[in-house]
């Protein structure tokens, strides 16, 4: 009887289910010189039929996650093990409902942690050191032993440290967890004292007009707190891509009543299950949000008393100067602010900055006016004050409905009919996310959308306020990173006393001046990696800015302009692929560099172009603590499923044994004290034993590790490793400590949802900002001479020779560029990179669908197949990100176009909380809305299909 093709294709999946099994056992039978190892012996695997029979059968279960990928939903996994294999993952319901009023947070997990199997036994696996000996990006590798890589780079750093010192040593951290692994890696870099980049700033993820407005930007809640909104714009962000397993409760708050409006100029995955969806002009979103704050103010539709307690809308400014009234003003000393009291008809001190009435909020009897001039005396006579209120009503003048409808292309009447909606709610929300961070004048439109939110008064209650993102704070893993643990009475003090947000921002912005060199990474790229030649040329304005900023020391550069950076480590950062115009750095910061170390457990573009690759262990092979997204009010664990493959590490034990090489080398060599970035005295000859803390953290063993971290977390308070990693998640005891990932600052109340700033508004506590409020005012000449001393719209940088703008978004088929050439996550796509084009634009210039087209400014180009889709609005064009460059023709990547200008008032520093610190107020990468032109490819140009992939992938089996 013949086959038939229902047999061949049971056969066929499960050969492919079968596949990662055999081709590790036929890898760890030959390892080298091609003779299995003593013992060993193979599956009895004899047919596709007998694979078929036995795939549900197993050895155990192990509770896994997905450590060290950046994705900020933590998803809890079953791991299936059978002979020494993940044979299949699932994804594991251990979440219990927050109360019978909210949904659950079950199931957890999308479409790529359901295959990471696929890229843990793919052909990019990396598994053994090697060195580069060919030019770099060539792909011809030289297999070497961890012995020789490690020596290699101790000695190469050493050399550094002797000749130039550590500031021209960078690293870029990229990926990491809560675990062991990325404290390793903390630990190493903050005891050499070499500098960091600050990758957030890097990836485009800084909120900038919300580090401006409140001191910090690290703002949200749990996802179950959606479900308590009745009106929730879901602004710059897409979670039917980007959040997969929190997006159910965007759906669940709409079918509770909740209503949900979709802002984004292409009809998304996400519009479509809106009840409305407004399409504004691409970069015009900040004259939307303007017009509707008009509509509040001129409706008197906002809160009154919520305005003159939590913001700095009743502070009177100087008309002569356009300054705040500060106390030193009238003869006083500090910035001590005022308001007009209308029950006494005088100025009075504004409640607020610590060490006023203890620093609270509290109104009191006072009553602020938000409108109307005055006069006061001054040490130079009379001058003339007005609220900022009064100003902001000029300010939004000329947004009427009918000019923002003009500008954005939204049509007035929804102008007014979203404002009054908003301004109606009883809680409202925005969902903006990371995508909000992107565009040249983020900061503008985030300003923007906080304005809307105070008004209304929606900011610090239940199922109200801004959602960017924020973590728990597992201080385990802050003080082990940090190699630091506070004393006892230190630790008792920190469980009961939360110190205020301003005063650990104050700490911050000292620990980054005085204790670790952070740097902005766009900096670091102006003076090292091209950026100067390219946007300095255009605009030198804005190169004069960046010079003063760094002299002045507002912002810190390391090492300086006229030395040149010496060691480059790509820890798990992708930096190729994701950095601005990488063809530039390549060009300008790659010749310079003596040595390019990436650790990685995949052959990506930046590890394809450097000197070293060290292979890491993959996801289920090593133990750990996935990111603590706020998202989720559980802390997810990771164990261990399997051994690495080959020679791969995990990275707790590279940086380990780096540190106990480096140490070995410099005694060896006579090479001990030297001074670190910031001038510190250090000493290599006791790097290790620092490291280890004594011994008490050996690099073979990550348990000690793994134990200081869960029982230092108040998040985990009364849980040990062990119970985390039979469970798979913990549901927390706390938030936890504020800090750069988690300024929530609301209480923890068991059986509730989470929701932002409760703090400031229930608690009357100062805001982290020079006045103590939420602050619309800048009063910074730059501010000022710019017109951004309060929110307005400006149109986004133009060239009338490119003519469309190109946008994106995260996309659905990967989390960064980890799963962007995994066989299975290309199937359900076009299989290569793909642009977007609205019909209209598409018929202008003869292209038709899946066509070839090049993609060019005159910054670089790109070539790409066109995807023609009626959702894109014409004028725009959209490539979703983390392509890898190799994937494209001639290996030039979307990143080739994006030159991600800056302005300088994102240079201020020492202007009250304006001021650069860990995470904080630095120019951001902005990839969205760049001018660019397509045109059809006439070339007979290569493809960029998966066959292409494969082979360079390939590369890493050697």
């Amino acid at each position: 009887m013949g086959i038939t093709r229902r047999d061949f294709l049971r056969g066929a999946a499960a050969l492919s289910l079968a596949a990662p099994a055999l081709r590790l056992r036929n890898l760890a039978a030959a390892p080298a010189a091609g003779a299995a190892p003593p013992g060993s012996e193979l599956p009895a695997y004899r047919s596709w039929e007998d694979v078929y029979r036995r795939q549900w059968q197993w050895d155990r279960i192990v509770r896994g996650t997905h450590l060290w990928a950046n994705c900020a939903s933590a998803c809890s996994m079953m791991l299936y093990v059978r002979d020494g294999v993940v044979w299949r993952e699932e994804q594991a319901g251990v979440y219990e409902q927050t109360n019978p009023q909210l949904p659950d947070f079950n199931p957890r997990g999308c479409q790529k942690g359901a295959c990471y199997t696929e890229l843990m036994y793919g052909p990019g696996r990396l598994r053994y050191p090697l060195r580069r000996v060919g030019p770099r990006g060539s792909g011809r590798w030289q297999r070497v032993s961890w012995d020789e890589a490690l020596t290699e780079i101790a000695d190469r750093v050493i050399d550094v440290f002797l000749e130039d010192g550590p500031q021209c040593i960078t690293w870029d951290f990229g990926n990491m967890d809560f675990g062991p692994c990325a404290a390793a890696q903390m630990r190493l870099f903050g005891l050499l004292g070499v500098p960091t980049t600050d990758a957030l700033a890097g990836t485009g993820d800084l909120p900038l007009g919300a580090l401006q407005t409140w001191g910090f930007g690290a703002v949200d809640g749990s996802a179950d707190d959606w479900f308590r909104s009745d009106c929730i714009l879901v602004w710059s962000m897409n979670p039917a891509y980007t959040r997969i397993p929190e997006a159910h409760f965007l759906w669940e708050a709409r079918y509770r009543g909740a209503t949900v409006i979709s802002i984004a100029p292409d009809y998304n995955a996400s519009s479509i299950h809106a009840d409305l969806w407004l399409n504004p002009r691409v970069g015009t979103d900040t004259a939307l949000a303007l017009g509707m704050a008009r509509v509040i103010v001129e409706e008197k539709l906002y809160r009154e008393r919520y305005v003159q307690e939590q913001t700095d809308l009743p502070l009177l400014v100087r008309d002569d100067t356009r300054r705040f009234l500060r106390a030193r003003d009238l003869g006083g000393a500090g910035d001590g602010f005022f308001v007009w009291d209308r029950k006494t008809g005088r100025i009075a001190r504004a409640p607020g900055p610590s060490g006023w009435r203890g620093g609270s909020l509290e109104l009191g009897e006072l009553d602020p006016a938000l409108e109307g001039a005055y006069r006061v005396r001054v040490a130079e006579g009379e001058v003339t004050v007005r609220p900022v209120f009064a100003l902001l009503r000029e300010q939004l003048a000329p947004y009427s409905p009918q000019r923002v409808a003009a500008i954005t292309g939204v049509g007035a009447d929804i102008v007014v009919a979203v404002a009054r909606k908003l301004a109606a709610a009883r809680a409202a929300s925005i969902l903006a996310s990371f995508g909000s961070c992107k565009h040249y004048h983020a900061d503008l439109l985030q300003r923007s959308m906080i304005l809307l939110l105070a008004l209304s008064g929606h900011q610090g209650k239940p199922g109200g306020g801004l959602r960017l993102s924020a973590m728990w704070s597992l201080s385990g893993f802050e003080w082990l990173a940090g190699a630091y643990e506070p004393p006892f009475w230190q630790r008792l003090a920190l469980s009961w006393y939360r110190p205020r947000p301003a005063t650990v921002e104050r700490h911050l912005a000292a620990y980054v001046r005085e204790k670790h060199p952070f740097q902005p990474i766009l900096l670091w790229l102006w003076y090292h990696g091209g950026l100067r030649e390219l946007l300095g040329e255009r605009d030198p304005e804005l190169a004069v800015a960046v010079d003063k900023a760094c002299r002045l020391g507002w912002m810190p550069i390391f090492p300086r302009p006229e030395a040149r950076p010496r060691i480059f480590f790509a820890t798990g950062a992708n930096a190729l692929r994701r950095w601005p115009v990488p063809q530039l750095v390549r060009e300008h910061l790659w010749p310079k560099l003596d040595l390019v170390v990436a650790v990685d457990f995949r052959m990506s573009t930046t590890a394809l172009h450097a000197d070293l690759v060290l292979p890491a262990a993959g996801y289920y092979e090593k133990r750990g603590i996935k990111y603590a997204q706020s998202y989720l009010p559980y802390v997810v664990f990771g164990d261990r499923a399997v051994a690495p493959p080959g020679e791969a590490r995990s990275e707790w034990e590279i940086y380990g044994a780096l540190a106990q090489r480096i140490q070995e080398r410099a005694r060896e060599r006579g090479a001990g004290r030297y001074r670190d970035a910031l001038g510190h005295e250090r000493d290599l000859t006791s790097l290790y034993d620092r490291w280890s803390g004594g011994g008490a953290f050996p690099w073979s063993d990550d348990r000690p590790a793994l134990d200081f971290i869960v029982e230092r977390s108040s998040p985990l308070a009364g849980v040990s490793w062990d119970q985390g990693a039979a469970a798979g998640a913990v549901r927390i005891r706390d938030i936890g400590m504020y800090g750069p990932g988690n300024a929530i600052c609301s209480d923890f109340r068991p059986g509730q949802s989470i929701y932002p700033s409760q703090w400031f508004v229930e608690r009357k506590i100062p805001w982290p900002t020079e006045t103590g409020r939420q602050q619309f005012y800048i009063d910074h000449p730059w501010f000022l001479q710019d017109g951004e001393a309060l929110p307005t719209y400006k149109e986004p940088p133009a060239d009338p020779r490119y003519p469309l703008r190109l946008t994106g978004g995260h996309t659905r088929w990967s989390v960064h560029a980890i799963w962007r050439s995994d066989p299975t996550m290309l199937r359900l796509q076009r299989g290569e990179p793909v642009l977007y084009l609205s019909e209209r634009d598409a018929r202008v210039r003869g292209i038709r669908d899946h066509d070839l087209v090049r993609v060019f400014n005159a910054v670089g180009s790109f070539r790409a197949r066109a995807k023609v889709a009626p959702a894109v609005q014409p004028g725009q064009v959209a490539i979703y990100h983390a392509w890898e460059p190799f994937q494209f023709p001639e290996w030039r990547s979307s990143q080739d176009v994006i030159a991600s200008p800056f302005k300088r008032t994102h240079l201020v520093g020492n202007h009250g909380h304006i001021r650069y610190r860990m995470y904080a107020l630095s120019p951001g990468y902005t990839p969205r809305g760049t001018p660019v032109e397509v045109v059809l490819d006439t070339g007979a140009a290569e493809g960029a299909g998966c066959r292409r992939i494969a082979g360079i992938e390939g590369q890493a089996n050697l």
